[in-house]
């Protein structure tokens, strides 16, 4: 994981807290707005029924209102009459249209609780409360909840972004100390590790040369403690290099593509004979020119061809291909050998992971190959794309920014 994949790591880190921070006040907000709208709303309302009604089933022969009730009296002939201070616009309601009981009727642009009576001599009583100013009343208690909970969210997203941005710091600077740390100690046990592997070499080769009898065994140690102590120089190296990829400002040059597959083949075929493996190019006429650090790049793809070879049987098959796809140049090796799960491919991609390889290997695998590989990758902006089926072999393809630069 590079030092800006922690960094976006973090931030979303904090984010995700702002958003928890959030989404608590907003919940929050939003219960408690709830319960007094509905509680408040539900009394008035509750309080405004039972007026109507108790006025409604009280009126006498004088249809007296009171409580802000007005009463509608319609005969069984047909006639109406109003109490007095009635507003003209209810006295034109139709008593026979509002059904008995509970209900509710606009007119002059004014909403009325309505409660409706019907005598046994076919007479209609009709109580009428104008709830218009409770409404209103409401529709701005609504609007007032709305801003008051917006202003709570953006306030408890500053507060969590604050509280995030706090709970991440010591992550962070935990995060920069381990890669001091790790730059810090790689630096210091590349030379005595080199020193190890040059004594260990020596050693080897005087037993080599040595004119009386040796003990096989203790050949044999030599021979892998120099291969031992050769792997783990060559982790050290590793770890310096994805410190100098996470550390050091982006410097880049132009890069052909295809010159670097058909270099990097060129140089391992033999090692590839040794294993009775084809390892071939398959370089595209274009143009493939990218940016970046080209020993950087030759690594990993050195490691990714490195991979292919441990992991095909006697008699395979790896291609190192350079293709242009669209505004990025792909660098693909691809093999025969015993291929993989696709579901493993993130696992592949962390430090110390390894796949069993197919044939022994001089030295210790470390799993740090495509750990570093994926760290090139995204250093160079770039992306690195895993694919395979068990027994069919496996595709690491690593996709690169074209360059504008002119090519060679």
């Amino acid at each position: 994981m590079t030092a800006a994949t922690d960094a976006r790591l973090l931030r979303q880190a904090t984010f995700a807290v702002a958003a928890q921070v959030a989404a608590a006040v907003a919940a929050t907000v939003v219960l408690v707005s709830v319960l007094a709208f509905s509680l408040t709303i539900r009394s008035e309302h509750a309080a405004e029924e039972r007026t109507v009604r108790t006025v409604t089933l009280a009126a006498d022969a004088d249809l007296t209102g009171t409580d802000g009730v007005v009463l509608l009296r319609q005969t069984a002939d047909g006639s109406v009459r109003a109490s007095p201070g009635t507003p003209a616009p209810v006295q034109r309601l139709d008593p026979g249209r509002l059904r008995p009981g509970r209900g509710n009727a606009d007119a002059g642009g004014r909403h009325f609780e309505v409660y409706v009576v019907v005598a046994a001599d076919g007479s209609r009583t009709a109580g009428l409360l104008d709830v218009t100013a409770r409404e209103e009343s409401g529709e701005r208690l609504v609007a007032s909840v709305a801003v008051a909970g917006v202003i709570g969210i953006v306030a408890g997203a500053l507060l969590g972004a604050l509280l995030g941005r706090r709970a991440v710091r010591p992550l962070a600077r935990a995060l920069a100390m381990q890669r001091r740390f790790v730059a810090d100690a790689s630096h210091e046990l590349r030379t005595p590790l080199t020193v190890l592997n040059t004594r260990a070499e020596l050693v080897r080769r005087r037993l080599a040369r040595a004119d009386g009898p040796v003990d096989e065994r203790v050949s044999a140690d030599i021979t892998q403690l120099a291969a031992d102590t050769k792997a783990l120089g060559e982790v050290v190296e590793d770890l310096l290099l994805s410190a100098e990829l996470q550390h050091q400002p982006w410097r880049g040059t132009a890069i052909d593509a295809g010159e670097l597959v058909d270099e990097l083949v060129a140089s391992l075929a033999a090692h590839a004979d040794t294993l009775h493996i084809t390892l071939r190019a398959d370089v595209a006429p274009d143009d493939l020119i990218v940016t970046g650090v080209r020993s950087s790049l030759r690594r990993a793809l050195a490691a990714l061809i490195d991979n292919a070879l441990a992991h095909v049987s006697t008699g395979g098959t790896v291609t190192v291909a350079a293709r242009r796809d669209g505004a990025h140049v792909c660098l693909t090796v691809t093999d025969d050998g015993e291929g993989l799960d696709p579901a493993d491919a993130a696992r592949l991609l962390e430090r110390f992971a390894r796949g069993e390889p197919r044939r022994e290997q001089s030295g210790r695998r470390f799993g740090l190959g495509l750990a570093l590989v994926s760290d090139v990758v995204h250093a160079h902006r770039g992306r690195l794309d895993i694919d395979g089926r068990p027994g069919a072999g496996a595709t690491f393809s690593i996709a690169l920014p074209e360059s504008s630069h002119t090519s060679r």
